[in-house]
């Protein structure tokens, strides 16, 4: 039988903001759930950590919510308390109960018809589990904002016991990513295994929780396929080659710049044995004269990333070619890397004692677990929204002290021949996809005397969808800045 956690909100309301903090959350997230668990649990106690271990182990669970909400037409203000950590002398422009700015804070906020929230697991927990993450839902205090005070109740549930009229209900199922289409797609942060550790870490290191999340595809329950679909922009590169690393073989992303450089090297070297004039091959080479606009190759290594067990390590790598490839220079480049001598079977990377295996994955390639990754059509499907599966490192420095980031993002965008974004948002730390790595400094330089450009990731959101694959910054053609589509009309949660 599932399990259910039931949340009763005590005003019909619910207090939580997107991460860009412009709307309100909707529907909750389970994520908040799971961390309100571990928020009272004791970490001394192995038996409460084994209980919500078993938790974060559970596949995503389903949401429901009230139907009838409206979000406030003005984020709710109030005065607060500044949070103090250092002791200080107090000047006359500090009062009790408000920040030194003289301004009220501000959060957005849900009215809700149903002040009820559910979040259904499809698994029945053991009794000694059960019984422990019922003991700690009920110290749960509050959901969302602090202000959002609520009584939190875990139970065991009859599979087929449904609530009367559920017409008044909305049901969010977790998604898988085929990418089908629905009128009503989101992408809500979920539970994963390892995040109790995580959550533990980031306490120890001051960060904050939400650092640690992974967003899961939702659908709406019993919505249907959109009917009409706007026209997808086509994007600046033609053709997307894979190559798969062997299975249970993979590398540590912060080899990514060394990975795609070999591979550049082998192509030249392949084309050069050829008999092919490389020299002439601007796009392979990248060598281009001043006002030269054509685009290049870009060379790139998968990291898996987007499920729930990702681990964000290299399984494979690829080539796109730019559209306005000269014909003849992609003939030799599908030649060399597919048919002369049986096509491209190895790569020797400078850290890797061997040369590594690879098998061409075409577009066709059937769906397995072995090769999702590295699947072509999942970096090329259309989509609205990209999210960056490595970080991207800027072309420019941003202005204003680093505060016109998402300038400085847009403007990579026009540089990579990609659309003006309609929204940019940047993360200073962690990533939005789950399983995307953070690289250290030396990881995102090829060279030593390189300019030290700042490296983020980002998520972007366009008017129209744009066709794959979508790389970013002043890497991106070795492979940094690489982007996942998501669902094709997704909404900001």
């Amino acid at each position: 039988m599932p399990f259910r956690i039931t949340v009763h909100l005590l005003d019909p309301a619910y207090q939580a903001s997107t991460l860009d903090r412009g709307a309100a959350e909707w529907p909750p997230h389970p994520y908040r759930v799971f961390c309100g668990l571990v928020s009272v649990a004791d970490p001394q106690d192995p038996v409460q950590d084994a209980a919500l271990q078993w938790l974060e182990q559970q596949p995503a669970p389903t949401v429901r919510v009230p139907a009838n909400t409206a979000e406030a037409a003005s984020p709710r203000g109030a005065w607060v308390p500044t949070n103090a950590i250092e002791k200080a002398k107090p000047s006359h422009g500090v009062l009790p109960g408000r920040t030194a700015g003289g301004k009220p804070k501000v959060w957005p906020e849900r009215t809700l018809a149903e002040a009820t929230v559910e979040f259904e697991w499809p698994t029945e927990p053991p009794a000694g589990v059960h019984a422990v993450l019922e003991m700690l839902a009920k110290s749960v205090p509050y959901i969302g904002r602090a202000t959002g005070h609520a009584f939190v109740h875990a139970a065991i549930r009859p599979a087929d016991e449904n609530t009367p009229d559920e017409g008044r209900w909305q049901v969010w199922e977790p998604a898988d990513d085929s990418g089908t289409t629905r009128a009503e797609t989101r992408s809500l942060r979920a539970p994963h295994p390892g995040l109790l550790e995580g959550l533990r870490w980031a306490h120890e290191q001051g960060q904050s929780a939400y650092q640690q999340a992974r967003p899961h595809p939702y659908v709406l329950r019993g919505a249907v396929a959109e009917d009409e679909e706007l026209p997808a922009v086509q994007g600046p590169f033609s053709d997307l080659l894979s190559f798969a690393f062997p299975p249970g073989f993979s590398l540590d992303p912060a080899l990514t710049l060394k990975v795609t450089g070999a591979f550049r090297s082998t192509v030249s070297a392949l084309l050069d044995a050829a008999g092919h004039d490389v020299d002439a091959m601007v796009a392979v080479h990248g060598h281009k004269a001043p006002g030269d606009d054509r685009r290049l190759c870009a060379f790139v290594a998968y990291p898996f990333v987007g499920h729930r067990h990702a681990d964000g390590r290299l399984r494979g790598v690829g080539v796109a070619l730019p559209a306005d490839l000269d014909p003849a220079h992609r003939r030799a480049l599908l030649a060399i890397l597919l048919r002369s001598g049986g096509g491209l079977s190895e790569l020797a990377v400078p850290s890797v004692s061997e040369p590594i295996p690879l098998t061409y994955i075409s577009t066709g390639a059937t769906r397995t677990d072995a090769i999702r990754t590295v699947r072509p059509q999942r970096w090329t499907r259309p989509s609205r929204e990209w999210t960056t599966a490595l970080p991207m490192v800027l072309d420019l420095f941003p202005k204003g002290h680093g505060r016109e980031i998402e300038a400085s993002v847009a403007a990579s965008c026009r540089l990579a021949g990609l659309p003006e974004p309609v929204t940019v948002e940047v993360l200073h730390s962690g990533a939005y996809t789950a399983g995307a790595p953070t690289l250290p400094a030396r990881a995102l330089r090829r060279k030593a005397d390189e300019r030290p450009l700042p490296a983020r990731h980002v998520r972007l959101r366009f008017a129209q969808p744009v066709t794959g694959p979508v790389l970013l910054g002043s890497k991106k053609n070795y492979g940094l800045g690489l982007c996942l589509p998501t669902h094709l009309g997704e909404k900001p949660a």
